[in-house]
């Protein structure tokens, strides 16, 4: 029997969207995922019903899945190598790490740092470098664009609907070669996979030259962020935040943007 679900692929998440929006299934609905004072963007799209479909596809792992295809004592030593340069962020990521390593696995994923939505590894044998998102992170899968009650915009923890949503509509905007790598059994965590680009940050006058020459411009909404006031920019209905030379890599002539936050105007 054929599967109702699409192919696993970042391509298709608004499919995904579209089937489940037309779906009679009761099940349906963010659930745990929602954000009761944040009236955000989200998706009909529950953590189980992603699973459902990253299992089709043969893309659903377990815990101790991810953790076999860690490098125990390379992912530990790089652990206290972060901790004796800054405490308070090595925590954060051994809190987001704590389900996942174990110093006896073998496998080829090596940490390489992190930052407040990702713990970020590279894989020697493809070359590419994994993102894991977690409900265990401050930003759990990565933040994304709300409004409160006072129609301020704002910027709030993501669940794994609205994340796979802002980096299909990221892809979109400015291909990378992101892909969805998996996604945890119990919807837990995500991982997304990209091809190690080799460059360097771009100076900011240079990023606000790629982004006007590809149609986008500056725009500030009603917000109380500054992130939002400041490093947002528009083009059509969609926008794009923490748009910055730090989440950009100039690799000849070719930019790639890595961590921008999209919303909808």
């Amino acid at each position: 029997m054929k599967s109702p679900w699409p192919d696993f692929a970042l391509r298709n998440v608004f499919k995904v969207l579209a089937l489940l929006r037309e779906s009679t299934e009761p099940n349906l609905g963010l659930g745990e995922d929602s954000h009761r004072a944040i009236a955000s963007q989200s998706a009909p799209l529950s953590r189980s019903r992603i699973a459902d479909w990253a299992r089709a596809g043969g893309r659903c792992l377990t815990k101790k899945d991810f953790a076999d295809s860690l490098n125990g004592l390379q992912v530990g030593s790089e652990l206290d190598a972060i901790f004796r340069e800054t405490p308070s962020f090595g925590r954060s990521i051994a809190r987001r790490l704590q389900n996942f390593h174990d110093l006896m696995s073998t496998g080829s994923y090596q940490l390489i740092g992190g930052g407040g939505e990702a713990v970020v590894f590279f894989d020697e044998e493809s070359q590419d470098v994994i993102k894991l998102f977690s409900v265990e992170g401050k930003a759990r899968f990565g933040w994304e664009i709300g409004t409160d009650f006072e129609g301020f915009r704002t910027i709030v923890p993501g669940s794994l609907a609205t994340a796979l949503i802002r980096f299909a509509r990221a892809e979109q905007m400015f291909p990378s070669g992101l892909e969805i790598d998996a996604i945890g059994d119990d919807g837990s965590f995500l991982l997304m996979r990209q091809p190690f680009i080799l460059g360097e940050n771009p100076f900011r006058q240079d990023l606000h030259r790629w982004m006007t020459g590809l149609g986008w411009e500056k725009f500030s909404p009603v917000t109380e962020n500054r992130m939002l006031a400041e490093l947002s920019w528009r083009k059509d209905e969609i926008f794009a935040t923490d748009v910055r030379p730090e989440n950009v890599i100039c690799a000849g002539n070719d930019f790639y943007s890595i961590d921008f936050i999209m919303g909808t105007d």
